[in-house]
């Protein structure tokens, strides 16, 4: 079955149907699902949610554009749960050059802190990279000791940077985006990229696929990503779910 590698269930638009969904996820050919935290708030709630169900885990860490709140505390919170067995990874980490006013050289010192922060758990990482593709790869070169795998969240990058990705010992997170009609880029590089470098994910309740586009996401959907990319590489969908699955258990090694 699937791994959603990459969801906000914790986000309040789920409030009203939240335990249905997770009930659901063995009928809709979900195994687990990754729950992300971007701040101190979302990050406890990750946890509670992955404590509170077998098959959630969690993914905590500072998203960028919440750069200038990591401070001691901050930091002293990722250190107490990051022995925790729910937690896969830190994450979503990263920088976001989008939003006007944005403090680069902030968000860089916070990446690479968490970078490090991660390795002394031997923990992968979940990273967010937005209009920052090259700084995001310079700040990873500069902490390449500190790497233990992970994902390169929701790309959307060239293939020639992907491949630049892949050689630090990540994989590339594909979700809804694959889907829509002017996402070339992100179908050129499917094209290229081997299997075994293909992570699933929704970015719930973000980014729905089609024909759902618009509508609130979940973790479901990551079946019409699946067929999305079996169409895109010609391969069959079943061989490619598998695939998939194993590339997803040996990134995250907690959720084995």
């Amino acid at each position: 079955m699937i791994i959603d590698t990459h969801c906000h269930l914790n986000d309040e638009i789920f409030d009203i149907d939240r335990d249905e969904i997770i009930k659901h996820f063995e009928e809709d050919n979900i195994q687990s699902a990754f729950v992300v935290g971007t701040n101190l708030e979302t990050c406890k709630s990750a946890i509670a949610l992955a404590e509170n169900h077998d098959n959630l885990y969690a993914i905590v860490g500072l998203y960028p554009e919440y750069a200038e709140e990591y401070n001691e505390e901050f930091e002293n919170y990722l250190t107490s749960v990051l022995n925790n067995t729910k937690v896969v990874a830190v994450g979503e980490i990263g920088l976001d050059f989008h939003t006007e006013g944005y403090n680069q050289q902030k968000q860089e010192e916070v990446f690479a802190r968490q970078i490090q922060l991660a390795h002394k758990f031997g923990l992968p990482l979940s990273i967010h990279t937005r209009e920052a593709f090259d700084r995001t790869l310079a700040v990873l070169k500069a902490n390449k000791q500190y790497l233990n795998g992970g994902v390169i969240h929701c790309y959307t990058g060239s293939p020639e940077i992907a491949k630049e990705f892949i050689k630090l010992g990540f994989k590339l997170g594909f979700g809804g985006v694959c889907t829509f009609k002017n996402a070339k880029k992100v179908v050129d590089t499917l094209k290229v990229v081997d299997i075994k470098d293909i992570l699933l994910e929704t970015d719930a309740p973000y980014l729905a696929p089609v024909p759902h586009r618009g509508e609130r996401n979940e973790p479901k959907y990551t079946n019409l990503v699946l067929d999305k990319i079996a169409e895109i590489k010609r391969i069959n969908k079943t061989e490619l779910e598998i695939e998939i699955f194993n590339n997803t258990k040996n990134t995250f090694e907690r959720c084995n």
